[in-house]
């Protein structure tokens, strides 16, 4: 007949590893609230699967792999949470969409006169992808993006949309 070993305590568990096994769960999470609520799951998980332990371990290794995995789902849940709400914005008017066309046509009029900038600006190019994508130097991209850069701060100092539409208000 075997004999089965006792069942590992974990509630002397707690009291001895819960701060070493919640720091962990704070440099995952990022958040002592969701370091919180890993421990505690990591604890119970810990208990519902307390038969599967081996006694000839030590026991830290063992929740630190739990408590591990439980942050990583919560700081999972967490970012999916915030893209769902990042997401769901309200619609906006039918002035801003307006003003938003009015924009995006004078933008897009503003950096017509330099691809080098508009590569740069709206593609998040670097100088140097720049140079490559338009077959140019270096030195010529950079100071192609920032010659386009001063037509554009010229231009918004005089003559941006509000600017034109103030001067004909008299």
């Amino acid at each position: 007949m075997a004999t089965r070993a006792a069942a590992p305590d974990i509630g002397s568990w707690f009291e001895r590893y819960a701060p070493s096994v919640r720091n962990v769960a704070v440099r995952v999470t990022g958040d002592p609230d969701d370091a919180d609520d890993a421990l505690q799951d990591a604890f119970l998980a810990a208990w519902r699967s307390r038969a599967r332990f081996d006694p000839a371990r030590r026991p830290l290794p063992w929740l630190v792999t739990i408590a591990r995995r439980k942050a990583l789902t919560i700081a999972a849940a967490r970012s999916h949470k915030v893209d769902l709400l990042l997401r769901a914005e309200l619609a906006p008017s039918a002035e801003d969409v307006a003003l938003a066309r009015a924009a995006d046509g004078w933008a897009v009029e503003a950096v017509r006169h330099e691809p080098a900038l508009a590569l740069h600006a709206l593609g998040g190019l670097t100088a140097g992808a720049v140079g490559k994508c338009l077959g140019i130097p270096l030195r010529t991209a950079a100071s192609r993006i920032a010659r386009g850069r001063r037509r554009v701060e010229t231009t918004l100092l005089t003559a941006t949309p509000l600017s034109s539409s103030r001067s004909n208000v008299s």
